[in-house]
């Protein structure tokens, strides 16, 4: 007699929503479909519209992310959502809950319905951010409650693992690294990707890639290009979290306007293979960070990176190999690294390759279901 396949119900953001959570939850969710009968239970409100810093939180009609139709009914501010959420989720019967776990403003109502499934069902988190880059008052409160409800969590670095044993005593983890996004498409042709952004064919391009947030050290990064030699460029392609009038004023001061290529939006699924194929070296000049989305894109596409060193960032490569680990995270320091980098290009490639075929989502499912069978309720 056939075994019958264990039944998930996932809870977190898929599409429409955008962005880097939404993308990591599609590509895990179809993983785990393979394995198990899963079902997705989506957002009607993730945040309210005077809460979010970007332009929208939805893909538009052109972008061409892979999605599939999921129920949306849990809204973030509405308590009335919280029980009808876990009723929906009941009524499903899972043997297992995973939600995901990325902001401590999300600890109220994804902490209410893990807390109506925790005696009857098994509770993962997988958590991309225990303690968050911009911390606030009220956070380890807010986290605190979310991670109470959880059986297991899933983690994806040691930074992420460390903080969430200050928040919870003794959890049970599973810590697995950042599956490599493939959704993207393949690469294309360097020089007509680089055509598209109005690059040179024998200029070096740096590339800064997602939301523009204060943590995320763009701001490092403008300097550093300052000290960097004249055949170097950088792309920014990204949505600025904030007014991006404080980089071009730093552009500006330091004189490399014709040596930065800004693309200040969101960047659609469609075309995330073409900044990446018109790049040579990625930049996280972070000054802080866990795991990185940006990374697993960046290691699909073998480009290598220069990292500051900070957080989880230096375990995402092999220094030398891989890409270089900044000395510190001062703006001499960056512009360092990206010269090295761009001096050690052909050391690279083959390791890429490498780290490309290890850290697949097959994989990563396959731990999480491993780990839901150590767990009780």
């Amino acid at each position: 007699m056939e075994k019958s396949k264990i039944k998930i119900a996932f809870l977190s953001v898929f599409h429409p929503f955008r962005g880097g959570i939404a993308q990591f939850n599609t590509e895990l969710f179809k993983a785990l479909e393979a394995k198990s009968d899963i079902s997705a239970f989506n957002f009607t409100t993730q945040y309210p519209e005077l809460l979010f810093p970007g332009k929208t939180q939805f893909v538009d009609n052109k972008d061409l992310a892979p999605h599939f139709e999921t129920p949306r009914i849990l809204s973030s501010v509405n308590p009335f959502s919280f029980i009808k959420t876990a009723k929906a989720i009941k009524d499903f019967s899972p043997d297992v809950l995973i939600s995901s776990y990325w902001m401590p403003f999300f600890g109220p109502s994804l902490g209410m319905v893990c807390k109506r499934l925790k005696k009857t069902t098994l509770n993962i988190s997988i958590v991309h951010n225990a303690i968050p880059h911009e911390k606030r008052l009220g956070d380890k409160m807010l986290s605190g409650f979310y991670f109470k409800q959880q059986h297991g969590f899933v983690t994806m670095s040691e930074t992420v693992k460390n903080d969430l044993n200050t928040l919870i005593k003794n959890p049970a983890t599973l810590l697995r690294p950042h599956p490599l996004y493939a959704q993207f498409g393949d690469l294309k042709d360097k020089n007509a990707s680089r055509l598209k952004y109005g690059i040179k064919k024998d200029q070096k391009v740096l590339l800064f890639f997602g939301f523009i947030r204060k943590y995320k050290g763009l701001d490092l990064l403008l300097e550093a290009l300052s000290h960097c030699r004249e055949d170097i460029v950088l792309l920014i392609a990204g949505e600025c979290y904030g007014e991006f009038s404080e980089y071009q004023k730093i552009i500006h001061e330091n004189q490399i306007d014709s040596r930065v290529f800004s693309h200040i939006r969101y960047i659609p699924d469609s075309e995330v293979s073409d900044v990446f194929s018109a790049s040579d070296v990625c930049v996280l000049p972070y000054r802080t960070a866990t795991q990185s989305g940006i990374a697993s894109i960046a290691k699909f596409y073998q480009v290598p990176m220069v990292v500051t060193p900070v957080g989880e960032l230096p375990n995402e490569i092999i220094p030398n190999q891989t890409g270089i680990v900044c000395e510190s995270s001062k703006p001499i320091h960056i512009a360092q690294a990206i010269n090295d980098c761009l001096d050690a290009m052909k050391i690279f490639s083959g390791r890429l390759k490498d780290e490309k075929d290890i850290h697949t989502w097959e994989n990563f499912a396959n731990a999480i279901l491993s780990f839901s069978g150590d767990l009780k309720v």
